[in-house]
């Protein structure tokens, strides 16, 4: 049996200027250096094809378009793609809070699949919110809606921060 076979080959870029930088500069310019393209984006960005949209003090967005690479084997977009894209945009919104050489590791996440996202679903858009700014923990949580405004889940998450 032969099958039709699609290959996909993607690159990054070495993240160790962006690893750096996180000790100088505060979160939410590390995050707009990103978004500007003067700093390497994550490796898993594209790995997932996963694009940032815009950073804000405790709120940020991104977008991904639904692409075959993405799908399990039911046609829908993976839960796991949708989690990591969840979990990225409540770490960053937390991150945009963080001054310099302060991080943070997710502690805790829960995620509700409210309906499947399909190839036919448009551009999914993902938007991530710090809901309670603390001084060692904070509380973010995130949305991802269709390209018709549905919601496909929604996400809460505890982040706990780490000094340098």
């Amino acid at each position: 049996m032969k099958l039709d076979t699609r290959e996909r080959t993607y690159a990054w870029e070495d993240p160790t200027p962006t690893v750096l930088a996180g000790a100088t500069q505060d979160g939410l310019s590390l995050l707009r250096a990103i978004g500007a393209g003067t700093l390497p984006v994550p490796p898993i960005m594209n790995t997932l094809a996963i694009e940032p949209v815009q950073a804000d003090d405790g709120l940020v967005t991104f977008t991904l378009d639904p692409e075959e690479f993405h799908l399990n084997p039911f046609g829908i977009v993976h839960g796991g793609v949708l989690a990591t894209m969840l979990d990225t945009a409540m770490g960053c919104a937390v991150h945009t809070l963080l001054p310099p050489g302060v991080g943070y590791v997710t502690s805790e996440m829960n995620v509700r699949f409210l309906r499947p996202a399909l190839l036919s679903s448009g551009r999914l858009l993902c938007t991530g919110e710090v809901v309670h700014p603390g001084k060692n923990t904070m509380i973010a949580s995130a949305r991802i809606v269709d390209a018709n405004q549905r919601i496909i889940a929604i996400a809460g998450s505890t982040c706990n921060l780490r000094r340098s």
